[in-house]
């Protein structure tokens, strides 16, 4: 099995990955094989071999089912969390995960670089849903390149609570109003997708179609995604929105309601940070 040599620039994106992939793992947002982080780095990848013969060959039907990637992925080159893998193990990306390319008929893709050294590994069984949003982001204009799913604790225990959990305007003024900082660094909120079978195509879609609108998507009582230019961006929007929702969760443990940022005060950070 061949392997590609990473460029600096490529080696830097997975290095992000991997820093993320401990924050998610210390605080306990990816148990087991919980969460996924990808990365597009077509961009940055260089040329690649005239000939991928050597380079293991995986139809689509092995991480997809009738799935299928967008026809504009086609060619395009990612960092991947494998199937099964944990958040913990990409410590070691080239076992955790791979660097792969769609085919040209984005009916599967060519590995590259890691998976362990297998010719039939696969990379999560979300990974069409990661590259349905990032191709719609970047159909779009955005320089979004990483998608990031993981567990915030405190903001899948508030998707739980029946006020908030089809709510999304209120889901997110309860996390704003808890901290300056959530209204300016998530200034485009959270969306909520109900709840549905996690890898389905229902919550590809509706998680594509969120973060049209917001920064976070929330999968009510599962997770949240957020994505970003590289992958601590797009943990910051995660981070920063759990903030809002543990400090709420705190305020309700003790027995308040709390007062919050007013909608005033609010209206203030808006326009002086043009949010």
């Amino acid at each position: 099995m061949k392997k590609i040599k990473l460029n600096d620039a490529v080696k830097a994106e997975i290095e992000k990955v991997v820093e993320v992939a401990t924050y998610l793992w210390q605080r306990e947002w990816a148990e087991r094989n919980g969460g996924n982080i990808s990365v597009d780095v077509t961009d940055i990848f260089g040329e690649i071999p005239a000939s991928l013969e050597g380079f293991p060959h995986c139809p689509l039907s092995m991480v997809g089912g009738e799935a299928a990637f967008p026809a504009d992925s086609a060619g395009h080159i990612f960092f991947v969390k494998g199937t099964g893998e944990r958040i913990r193990e990409l410590r070691a990306p080239e076992l955790a995960g791979c660097v792969l390319r769609i085919d040209d008929q984005a009916k599967g893709y060519h590995i590259l670089w890691g998976g362990r050294g297998k010719s039939d590994y696969q990379p999560t069984s979300e990974f069409i849903s990661h590259v349905e949003i990032v191709m719609d982001k970047q159909r779009s204009g955005s320089k979004d390149r990483c998608v990031v799913h993981t567990h915030p604790l405190e903001l899948i225990a508030l998707s739980h609570h029946p006020k908030y959990a089809h709510d999304e305007a209120a889901y997110t003024h309860a996390c704003w109003k808890m901290l300056p900082e959530v209204r300016a660094f998530v200034p485009r909120g959270i969306g909520m997708v109900p709840y549905c079978m996690p890898g389905s195509k229902t919550i590809a879609e509706g998680t594509t179609e969120k973060l049209r609108q917001f920064d976070v998507a929330v999968w009510e009582k599962h997770g949240a995604v957020a994505t970003g230019s590289d992958a601590l961006t797009a943990y910051d929007f995660i981070d920063v929105a759990n903030k809002g929702a543990k400090l709420y969760l705190k305020c309700l443990a003790s027995g308040f309601e709390p007062e919050g940022v007013s909608d005033k005060d609010m209206q203030e950070l808006k326009e002086t940070f043009n949010l």
